[in-house]
């Protein structure tokens, strides 16, 4: 079974925030856990909606009402997951086959003997079927690079609200 694709980003700056960060209140905790928020309300405005969704090539559509985003771990390894968990029939997440694409492959049976299915409305049997593979489609980073600055924004924002805090003149 096939991992999802996975797109990380390293934000200039914030490496001093973090290490002053690390061991203190939950109100920096809250901080942190509300830009996350935040940067994955950007991409996905509730599920199955945002700029993600909308640039998510359709089919059946499923792939795109699947994106969800969520905070994982704990208050002091907080991350944003962006995830679209559309699933194949057999459990494989196919958006990684969309985002990264195929190699040339057969597609055979796995609990009959023979495939079944229609194309234009003409019933197929078949012991396997060679499909040639296809092209990755980076939609994901597509949408990243167009709204980049909000992300910026909000960091920022969040580098502005701790340093004030550490520096004992205000509140996150």
């Amino acid at each position: 079974m096939s991992k999802g694709s996975t797109f990380e980003t390293e934000f200039q700056g914030t490496d001093e925030f973090a290490k002053q960060a690390q061991g203190s209140d939950a109100q920096i905790n809250t901080g942190i856990n509300n830009a996350l928020r935040d940067i994955g309300r950007t991409f996905v405005t509730t599920k199955g909606a945002g700029p993600l969704a909308e640039a998510t090539p359709v089919i059946t559509g499923a792939l795109a009402q699947s994106t969800i985003f969520q905070i994982m771990g704990g208050t002091k390894a907080q991350k944003l997951e962006i995830r679209q968990g559309s699933r194949t029939a057999g459990g494989s997440f196919y958006g990684h086959f969309v985002r990264e694409g195929t190699k040339a492959h057969t597609i055979r049976p796995r609990n009959a003997k023979m495939l079944h299915f229609f194309v234009q409305g003409s019933e197929v049997f078949a012991y396997g079927v060679n499909h040639p593979g296809t092209k990755p489609n980076p939609y994901h980073r597509q949408v990243f690079s167009q709204h980049e600055a909000s992300v910026d924004t909000i960091m920022a924002r969040l580098g502005e609200r701790i340093n004030t805090y550490l520096s004992g003149t205000g509140d996150i």
